[in-house]
């Protein structure tokens, strides 16, 4: 009995004293990491204190609750760094660690310190976490920084057609869906109203006048493009006609929607062009095939959908000004329903 005892005593001796796991979830081994971002570990240690992250040698941070991460501004240098976390637990008693270096940029590489927001909406049983994503801009790979849950304040650019065909109730049944959809935004969301037929009238935050009646012909491309704002942007159209009027291209329309943080979705009473089909797919909205009776409810369903997404952070570098494609793929278990699909650059 006594050998059996001393045998356990052992047993639990080692099993208390084995190393735990430390695994870098960003930067990754041989990521390039530049400008602002997260430096963040997985453990499975028991009863944690706290996790010191070291860049170089030097403390940047510590983390005392999950999850376990700190920010830090890795600036512009081209060279590699070199990353540890130590994780304290047990009273400060044990200590596991794992360090991580980071790729240096090569000579030919080119730098831009502007991050890029891209927001998406995903299915996923867990939280999602930069490790959770890869993306891939113009083919070159990027480091995802962080994936933040929710939306910041943004503006909201509700552009409602009132053409001839908007008849039958169905221009009042938009007005009204606007009106609903203003009650779901949150605190610091700004919004606006710009409406158009042939020609294009800016209301702003305002109401409509109560006069209003459906006249004249189309000016979707040019309503978008107005209508959009410099920051952040949902643009929710309500239309049922094809654009018969607009001074821009589709083309041009599109340069411009894409080259801001604008995320177009519509809900189309009748049927919808070739150039709502790929401003939502650019920018990663969403197009709804409605009706007059089911208008309110499918804006609601759009702002529904926006207030559940994430927003992707990363650091573009290594492709050419222009048009810049954006392709995201996920790790099993994760489904990404919706994303921009790139932007243009200068």
């Amino acid at each position: 009995m006594k050998s059996i005892s001393a045998f356990l005593i052992a047993l639990a001796i080692s099993a208390n004293t084995a190393a735990a796991n430390v695994t870098f979830v960003s930067p990754l081994e041989g990521s390039q990491a530049i400008g602002p971002g997260h430096v963040e570990v997985t453990t499975d240690a028991t009863n944690v204190n706290r996790v010191e992250f070291y860049v170089d040698g030097v403390l940047a941070g510590v983390a005392r609750t999950t999850p376990w991460r700190i920010a830090f501004d890795f600036g512009t240098t081209l060279t590699s760094r070199t990353i540890t976390a130590k994780v304290l637990s047990n009273g400060y008693r044990t200590t596991d660690s794992a360090t991580i270096a980071t790729a240096a940029l090569t000579a030919g590489e080119s730098i831009n310190v502007d991050l890029v927001e891209v927001p998406l909406r995903v299915r996923s049983l867990r939280a999602l976490k930069p490790a959770d994503l890869t993306l891939r801009e113009n083919g070159v790979a990027q480091t995802i920084r962080d994936v933040r849950p929710g939306r910041a304040p943004a503006h909201f650019a509700f552009i409602v057609d009132r053409s001839s065909s908007m008849t039958g109730g169905k221009l009042t049944a938009a007005l009204h869906a606007v009106d609903q959809a203003k009650k779901l935004l949150r605190d610091g969301d700004t919004h606006s109203l710009t409406l158009f037929n042939h020609t294009i009238v800016s209301v702003g935050a305002g109401s409509p006048p109560r006069s209003i009646v459906p006249s004249g012909g189309t000016s979707l491309r040019d309503a978008i493009a107005r209508g959009i704002a410099s920051e952040r942007t949902y643009a929710i159209v309500i239309t049922d006609g094809s654009d018969r009027n607009s001074l821009l291209s589709e083309e041009q329309a599109l340069r411009r929607i894409s080259g801001t943080k604008t995320i177009l979705s519509a809900v189309i009473l009748g049927s919808a062009g070739e150039f709502l089909e790929q401003a939502a797919k650019n920018t990663g909205g969403t197009l709804i095939d409605g009706s007059r009776d089911s208008v309110v409810a499918d804006v609601r369903r759009i702002i529904e959908d926006i207030n559940s997404r994430y927003t992707l952070v990363y650091q573009s570098h290594g492709t050419k000004s222009g048009w810049r494609s954006i392709a995201i793929t996920a790790r099993r278990g994760v489904e990404i329903l919706a994303s921009r699909k790139g932007y243009f650059s200068s």
